[in-house]
């Protein structure tokens, strides 16, 4: 029991305490000895261990003397009442903090666990983070609270909601408490109580509960500040507390998610974040080589949040993902590759965060529809799992498009529907017969118009790459002075560096008739 509730027990509200005295210390009471001159007397420890009591322990005797020295109380046997329940209180205080204590051991998220609470104290509630992000509600809220199961159903406290508690002064009022309190709706006649979730003394949300299905003493508010507190640890462990807890967006996160429930709600949450809206954006996915904790992720997204003015982050399956604004459209064309480009990549303290963590950028195509983010944050992960090869510190989706293709192609179904067959029996060819047929015809497709520089890039004579040419025309029957034999071949390039530079199936396993189909002979 604190001794801020034994005061409020007993309706003291004129004391005095020393500069070494907390209010909301826990306290242990139980009956003491009453000498012949009192009626009962109570014996208030502040143990340093308050899971034995020892005699050791300093602590305040508190005496009532009985009605004859209470003349200046109306009503002194309700005081009477109140001290002598002093010790039953402390029992059942203490019995629901372990019933508290055993719902967090065996909830495995935190709606299980408001569950729980709510069936323990016999009133409806609501946990939110600091993002004011529903993260878990439990009981029957009344029918004629539309603003409560307007934001149940939004999975938001809306701004007018918060606005309405700040007006009132509630929160200004629970932070300097340092403790829940609780405060009246006069237009519904209804009773909450306001907590303020803190962990490590920073703010993580808010445990409010509503006067329902049971009357809330004073006592209560131990109760409540204990399971925010529990719902504090619970929401620092699973990472959900929060943009403004350092903890990565909530807004963010239900965008990937796409668990909005619609647009209007995802608008106005992106709204009151440092996000402008309906401007250009990509996703931006980080990730290393190696798995690292979840703090170190949050450090490199203080540092990327340095980096951008407009952006936001959030972890997600182990990597650090962001949400960046490149600002609007300048042209009739499509210039956001470029700025994306020019934004993302020449900002030097995020590429140099990049490179002193040993981490990679995997940017997606550039959007302007909010709603897109799911699909752009696959294309990130896709982009991811091609296996970009090279030093480049940032993969840009439009430039490996082809490759992130290769890699999505995971059955040779698949890979043989979208090659042209031609180019694979060209690719064979040479790996059997140590020529450079595909080489010659890939140094063509990069040299358009230019024989002389496909033959310098090839490093041979201009006759022998007409020879080539010509040779590739007569044994593969592939034109390369034809737009859509050229984009074969193109095609099948990139395709082949989404591959690693290999085919994705032994050559020597397929079929007599893949084989014939592609013209491949191991007699070459």
């Amino acid at each position: 029991m604190k001794l801020r509730t034994v005061l409020s027990e007993l309706g003291i509200t004129d004391y005095v305490t020393g500069s070494d005295v907390n209010l909301d210390r826990d306290v242990i009471v139980f009956p003491g000895v009453p000498d012949e001159d009192s009626i009962a007397e109570l014996l208030v420890l502040a143990p340093e261990d308050t899971r034995t009591p020892a005699p050791s322990f300093v602590g305040t005797t508190m005496v009532f003397c009985g009605k004859g020295q209470l003349d200046h109380n109306d009503q002194p046997w309700e005081f009477e009442r109140a001290f002598m329940s002093l010790p039953r209180l402390h029992v059942y205080l203490d019995l629901q903090r372990k019933r508290l204590y055993q719902a967090f051991q065996s909830s495995y998220d935190i709606q299980r666990f408001a569950d729980r609470v709510c069936e323990i104290l016999g009133n409806p509630l609501m946990i939110v983070n600091s993002d004011r992000r529903l993260l878990a509600s439990a009981g029957d809220f009344p029918e004629n609270r539309a603003d409560v199961l307007e934001e149940i159903n939004q999975g938001y406290v809306s701004e007018e909601v918060n606005a309405e508690m700040e007006a009132a002064g509630i929160l200004d009022d629970v932070r300097h408490a340092g403790h829940s309190i609780i405060s009246e709706n006069e237009r519904f006649g209804q009773r909450w109580v306001t907590s303020i979730i803190s962990f490590h003394h920073m703010e993580m949300g808010r445990f409010d509960m509503l006067e329902q299905g049971s009357p809330i003493r004073e006592s209560d508010l131990e109760l409540v500040d204990f399971a925010g507190s529990l719902a504090g640890i619970m929401i620092d462990k699973l990472g959900i507390a929060g943009e403004r807890a350092g903890s990565g967006s909530s807004v963010l996160d239900d965008l990937l998610g796409a668990t909005f429930a619609n647009e209007k709600t995802m608008r106005a949450q992106l709204a009151l974040s440092s996000m402008p809206i309906d401007e250009t954006y990509v996703l931006v996915m980080l990730t290393g080589d190696r798995e690292v904790s979840r703090t170190h992720l949050q450090r490199i997204a203080a540092r990327v949040s340095g980096a951008f003015r407009n952006c936001l982050w959030t972890i997600r399956d182990g990597h650090l993902v962001v949400l960046i604004a490149i600002g609007g459209r300048t042209c009739v064309g499509w210039d956001a590759y470029e700025r994306a480009e020019r934004v993302i990549g020449q900002r030097k303290d995020f590429v140099s965060t990049l490179e002193r963590n040993g981490f990679k950028g995997y940017v997606s195509e550039p959007f302007e529809q909010i709603g897109m983010t799911p699909d752009r944050y696959q294309q990130v992960i896709d982009l991811h799992a091609a296996h970009i090869t090279g030093d480049a510190l940032l993969a840009f989706f439009w430039q490996h498009r082809f490759s992130v293709l290769a890699s999505m192609a995971s059955t040779f179904g698949q890979l043989d529907m979208m090659l042209d067959k031609r180019v694979i029996a060209m690719s064979l060819y040479d790996r059997d017969h140590g020529t450079a047929y595909l080489d010659t015809a890939i140094k063509t497709v990069e040299h358009p118009g230019s024989p002389a520089e496909a033959a310098k890039a090839l490093n041979v004579h201009r006759n022998t790459y007409f020879y080539r040419v010509n040779k590739i025309a007569e044994l593969f029957f592939v034109d390369l002075k034809s737009g859509e034999d050229r984009l074969a071949v193109a095609f099948f390039t990139k395709f082949l560096d989404g591959m690693d530079n290999h085919l994705m199936f032994d050559v020597d396993q397929m079929s007599p008739a893949w084989k014939r189909a592609v013209g491949y002979s191991s007699k070459y």
